[in-house]
């Protein structure tokens, strides 16, 4: 997953917390999500020629999804690393969704007539109803962290397995987001969830550090 970082000269890497929102309430925010599609697609294209076949996952803020220029900045951003769009993930959370849903399922449509893959990001925080969520061109369905880390108690348990079984139902992938602790991964593991990220298996790298680590574990996996 593409992480938007800002170097500040003064005070060093910002979190998209802090600067995420004020980019959102402009258009500067359509400027920088078509540097970040432009680059996650460049980078892939880099590892793919080094022979990591990777995908890579950007998230879309609401104002990106507001235009269907978007649609032409993926095309552009896919176009320009000549990456084939099976290996593009957009990310788009549930409360997005639901802001204009007729609107947001003709252009999610649309991108995914590009090939590309769609992910419902933060699900479960969103109230998105279902008939909404069948209307929607979904392949992967990301379940928020907030419900990883209630596995503790029996409601938080009760919810995250309704939440991988609905994906099961929609036949949607399913991640689970904020993975720190084993007990959760296997938990997981034993429901049937697809996929996971979290601290428990990186914390957020850099492009060289991501490289090496997709190198060393395939030299471990070559090992067995």
């Amino acid at each position: 997953e593409a992480l938007r970082r800002w170097r500040h000269p003064s005070r060093g890497v910002v979190g998209p917390v802090e600067f995420i929102p004020v980019l959102e309430c402009s258009d500067l925010i359509i400027d920088v999500g078509r540097f970040v599609l432009t680059e996650a697609c460049r980078q892939v294209k880099a590892w793919h020629d080094l022979g990591h076949a990777v995908g890579v996952s950007v998230n879309v803020a609401a104002r990106q999804l507001h235009y269907d220029v978007l649609i032409d900045h993926v095309r552009e951003a896919l176009g320009a690393a000549a990456l084939g769009p099976g290996y593009l993930t957009l990310e788009v959370t549930e409360s997005m969704l639901m802001v204009d849903p007729k609107v947001t399922a003709q252009r999610l449509s649309a991108l995914a007539a590009l090939g590309v893959h769609i992910a419902i990001d933060d699900f479960g925080t969103g109230y998105a109803s279902l008939s909404y969520l069948r209307e929607f061109p979904a392949d992967i369905l990301k379940i928020d962290r907030s419900f990883v880390a209630h596995l503790a108690t029996s409601a938080g348990t009760n919810f995250l397995d309704a939440l991988v079984g609905l994906g099961k139902t929609l036949g949607l992938l399913t991640i689970a987001e904020g993975i720190e602790e084993g007990s959760q991964l296997t938990h997981l593991k034993h429901q049937g969830c697809d996929l996971g990220q979290g601290f428990l298996f990186s914390k957020p790298l850099s492009p060289e550090e991501i490289g090496e680590l997709i190198r060393s574990s395939r030299r471990l996996v070559g090992a067995r």
